[in-house]
């Protein structure tokens, strides 16, 4: 079973390239996006609301369950978030692995990187806002610029892509 691991800052392109894979999505996003239509409210809303109230962190075991559902049902899967430290992407790596044994699985785990160049983000970001309504706010796009770490196989990737 194939897993891709996207790493990237918002707007770098990443959620696009999922949608390209034809593999399941697993992502926090998706629960964000129905809890916005659930409420009639902005994507935006739902992100700041789950986030005071304390629902993503039930959002982020959803997105486990949807792990462990594929890595359980061997259904390839890409991991659409940001995963922009070292550190992140070991725990993550280290934990996807750690699945596959309990069910007695083979995991091939590819690592798809974006190297977007800031201007081209920003872009993004905007246009994403415009036409989706959907914006992050800019401090912290600009932390994840400043906390990205190039991902390297040492990390526990089988192999690695870079995009641009």
């Amino acid at each position: 079973m194939l897993t891709t691991i996207l790493v990237g800052s918002s707007g770098s392109g990443k959620s696009t390239h999922a949608k390209t894979l034809g593999q399941i999505i697993c992502s926090t996003d998706k629960y964000v996006e129905e809890q916005a239509s659930i409420l009639g409210v902005s994507y935006d809303i739902a992100f700041q609301m789950s986030h005071s109230i304390g629902i993503f962190k039930k959002f982020t075991k959803y997105f486990y369950e949807d792990i462990e559902y594929c890595i359980r049902n061997d259904k390839d899967f890409v991991i659409d978030r940001t995963n922009l430290g070292s550190e992140m992407r070991c725990s993550l790596i280290t934990k996807l692995r750690e699945m596959a044994r309990k069910y007695g699985k083979t995991i091939i785990i590819k690592g798809v990187y974006f190297d977007t160049p800031e201007n081209v983000i920003w872009q993004r970001l905007e246009r994403r806002k415009n036409v989706e309504n959907k914006s992050i706010p800019t401090m912290l796009v600009e932390e994840q610029i400043e906390k990205y770490q190039l991902p390297t196989i040492e990390e526990g990737f089988d192999y690695l892509i870079k995009k641009i």
